[in-house]
């Protein structure tokens, strides 16, 4: 919808103060004119607000929090200037840890953890303000690698872009790739065939049974369980070889493209699935079966990192930590399905806790073993892609991702790709994480980090 740059913002703060959720601002370069979009969702739909900027905008984070990382990137990406943007640290451009410190006093220290931190995970910082093992003041500190993706996309050729797509998040390639490819699909007005969205949908619920175990088995990794954890570990890595055996790749990294699949997909996963599917899923209920049985690990998790569902509301918080808080969320019921709406109660814990996320999680992993195996046997028949000529247009497009809602907004012109932006759901979340903080102790900060189950590298984009 193209709205006058006089009343741009003011709609977008009518539709927030109606109930709708503020799920994206970004902005769009057409020749010399700037472009910003304000993306809200609403009775379950996605309205696109648009319009020009003309020198300046109106910012919105003074009250409606949901758009406080979003202008702040406008400002520092895209040097769109923002009259009456709270005064903030920057969120893009990493910075001395010395210039960030708030607190002054002597019985407060400053304590830098990360970017560099134990295992094998993303870079990250937080600047942690702590008298003992109390929190006074944290302030995350991300965007170490500047990869540049979103610009990636504007060079490569548009039967080659979903690739790029794969590598915003490699641990969630499936997701990236066929929301891409859907944005895509819709901007040239043409719709994958039901036996390629068959098996996108398989891919994208293995994904999220593999990306939740990893949670699980981290969270477990935190509380000393060690066996625990391991065999939560062993039922994530049989997933990743059932996606080998019937894609190529642990990560059914090449599988997914414009129009469809990249070749018919759905009979080697149903293969692969026949034989080892029921295995899988037999060791990952028995491993997480184990887990929340543990008396002492679901007692570590209880009250830890809780989020109030109006948080989540004024936070626009999607996936598993909104879901976590009742917050209904999944847009697979509303238009991010693949294959077939989901049916049945939404996976909802009402504590808001780290635990409540947990057993969010485990519920999901449940019925996406389901879902999987109603697109098998329901195996549609028909092509398992749709070639279609190159055309000009511009659409947004949603996926539900392990981590909750992933947009891509796609524009082609002149037959190239002009413009495509990411928000990810893991970029949604992440200022939740400060707020969930009070109240709990140093030690509990990898349980909560783990329990939102953020991927960094959807966030350095």
């Amino acid at each position: 919808m193209i709205v006058a740059p006089a009343s741009l913002q003011t709609t977008a703060e009518r539709h927030v103060e109606a109930g709708a959720r503020l799920a994206w601002i970004f902005a769009d370069r057409i020749e010399a004119a700037t472009i910003l979009h304000y993306v809200v969702e609403e009775s379950g739909k996605l309205h696109d607000l648009a319009g020009p900027l003309y020198d300046s905008a109106r910012a919105l984070s003074a009250h409606i929090p949901a758009a406080d990382w979003y202008e702040r990137e406008l400002v520092e990406r895209f040097d769109v200037r923002l009259d009456g943007l709270p005064r903030q640290r920057p969120l893009t451009r990493v910075v001395p840890a010395h210039d960030l410190r708030v607190v002054e006093s002597p019985e407060v220290s400053t304590v830098l953890y990360g970017p560099v931190r134990s295992g094998i995970v993303e870079s990250a910082r937080w600047i942690v303000e702590s008298g003992g093992e109390d929190f006074v003041d944290v302030f995350p500190s991300m965007f170490f690698k500047h990869r540049g993706l979103e610009d990636r996309f504007l060079d490569c050729p548009l039967e080659l872009a979903p690739f790029v797509a794969e590598h915003v998040s490699g641990v969630t390639a499936s997701c990236h790739a066929a929301a891409f490819a859907r944005a895509a699909e819709r901007a040239m007005g043409i719709e994958a065939p039901d036996r390629a969205r068959a098996a996108r949908a398989v891919l994208v619920e293995l994904e999220r049974v593999h990306q939740h175990l990893d949670s699980l088995a981290k969270l477990a990794e935190d509380g000393s369980l060690s066996v625990g954890s391991a065999q939560v570990f062993a039922a994530k890595e049989r997933i990743h070889r059932l996606l080998c055996d019937a894609t190529g790749n642990r990560y059914a990294r090449g599988a997914i493209c414009i129009g469809g699949t990249r070749f018919d997909l759905l009979d080697p996963l149903r293969k692969t699935c026949a034989r080892d599917l029921d295995l899988a899923e037999h060791h990952a209920r028995s491993a997480i079966g184990r887990l929340i049985e543990t008396q002492s690990f679901m007692d570590r998790l209880i009250g830890t990192g809780r989020l109030s569902p109006d948080l989540i509301a004024r936070f626009g918080a999607v996936g598993p930590v909104a879901r976590g808080s009742g917050v209904s969320s999944d847009v697979r019921a509303r238009d991010g399905f693949l294959y077939t709406p989901l049916t049945g109660e939404e996976a909802l814990e009402r504590n808001g806790d780290a635990v409540s996320r947990t057993l969010v999680r485990v519920a999901e992993i449940q019925r996406s073993f389901q879902l999987v195996r109603s697109a098998l046997d329901a195996n549609p028949p028909g092509p398992h892609i749709v070639r279609a000529p190159v055309v000009d247009g511009a659409a947004i497009a949603r996926v539900e991702s392990p981590q909750g809602e992933l947009l891509y907004f796609v524009r082609i012109a002149n037959g190239k790709l002009a413009r495509v932006a990411i928000r990810s759901a893991s970029y949604a979340n992440w200022p939740l994480f400060v707020p969930s903080l009070p109240g709990n102790i140093f030690t509990d900060f990898s349980f909560i980090e783990h329990s939102f189950g953020a991927v960094q590298s959807e966030v350095d984009r």
